[in-house]
């Protein structure tokens, strides 16, 4: 195998991959990158049985042919070469020379035939979607996703197509909960009604790199499932010429809808980053196991306070908007808080809360696609 390829083009697709090799499995070749040179071009690809990445890179093929060899070392080398073109050649000892300028690499590599099977999307219908849209529902859940492994249904995603172009996402860790629904269509395209499917925590990261990566680039962001044994059992996005197959959790996602008030006696209107801020500093003397700050409300007036044994006590005042009702002490975890108001964009966020021992639900001032519902403490 012989090619030409351009250094910064050729570091991207390997930079990629780096999320999904795998340096701890039982199969050592699953950290190696499966390289294949046809006449398409330079195929680039990696697996760790869960999660694939596939793309293809422009280059000049002298010699079409297949290998594999370890991705993170073959990244570090290109990444590092002086020129702006690198000569690789593979020989039947499966020795991978890369020369550039007045530099030379031999690496070893081992036979494609080795690498495990890969994914294919033909024949799925691939449909278009808003990947600014995706990315700011991923952006607005992952950080809910339970990493407790004894509960694979909390481990991803929630995943649905409402029907009407709009697509719901739902994350939970039994704690806190993280909603957003909203129309990713992209150029009017519809996207068909289907049930849920859960994406596992590592697919959503992979998933959030790829759409940065695409939606800064303005390009057409599609996905679609892959059926098998009458199941679902693989997302697929394509972005920017890249394919990213993502294993579904085979499992129950819990019916969140119970967890989600469905109506409140008390609200609170707030400016954003004031609240921030606030918790942040108070937060500053929490609990370092439970984050826990109490809130004082009464009307025009909202108290944090934080109290620690072992380091002191903090407290601070700030005004709020459109609280009626009797005076209400609640307590929840900052961190949680502090997660939902950083990853929204509004200049006002609600707060509606019940009694001191029910869920607060938070959102975005006059805005219902995204909800979010934290379980309160007892501090």
């Amino acid at each position: 195998m012989k090619f030409v390829v351009d250094r910064d083009s050729f570091t991207r697709a390997l930079s990629r991959i780096q999320g999904v090799l795998s340096r701890k499995a039982t199969l050592p070749v699953l950290s190696n990158v499966l390289i294949e040179a046809g006449d398409g071009g330079l195929r680039v690809a990696a697996t760790d049985l869960d999660v694939t990445f596939d793309g293809f890179v422009e280059a000049r093929i002298a010699e079409p042919g297949r290998t594999t060899v370890d991705g993170k070392r073959l990244f570090d080398v290109v990444r590092s070469l002086p020129g702006e073109e690198v000569d690789i050649e593979v020989g039947e000892d499966e020795k991978l020379v890369l020369r550039c300028k007045n530099t030379e690499f031999m690496l070893l590599g081992n036979p494609a035939e080795d690498y495990p099977g890969l994914p294919d999307a033909k024949g799925v219908d691939l449909i278009p979607v808003d990947g600014e849209g995706l990315k700011e529902l991923i952006d607005r859940t992952r950080f809910s996703v339970s990493t407790d492994e004894s509960r694979p249904n909390l481990n991803g995603v929630f995943f649905r197509c409402m029907g009407e172009g709009r697509i719901r996402m739902v994350s939970t860790d039994g704690h806190r909960l993280s909603q957003g629904e909203r129309d990713a269509r992209a150029d009017e395209a519809p996207i068909p009604e289907r049930e849920g499917v859960i994406i596992p925590r590592k697919g959503v990261e992979e998933l959030k790199k790829l759409l940065d990566e695409a939606t800064s680039a303005k390009v057409s962001v599609r996905f679609g499932f892959l059926e098998q044994n009458n199941t679902t059992n693989n997302l697929i996005v394509e972005a920017g010429g890249v394919v990213l197959f993502v294993r579904l959790i085979d499992a129950a996602f819990p019916d969140y809808r119970q967890v989600i008030p469905k109506s409140s006696e008390r609200r609170v209107v707030l400016d954003r980053m004031p609240f921030l801020n606030s918790l942040k500093r108070i937060g500053l003397l929490a609990s370092e196991r439970t984050h826990g700050v109490r809130i004082e409300l009464r009307p025009g007036r909202m108290t944090l306070l934080s109290d620690n044994p072992d380091l002191g006590k903090a407290r601070e005042e700030m005004p709020i908007e459109g609280y009626e009702g009797g005076e209400l002490i609640i307590a929840f975890n900052a961190r949680y808080v502090r997660d939902i108001l950083s990853t929204l964009s509004a200049p006002k966020v609600e707060m509606a809360l019940n009694e001191a021992l029910s869920p607060g639900l938070f959102r975005e001032h006059q805005n219902d696609d995204y909800l979010f519902v934290v379980m309160p403490m007892r501090i």
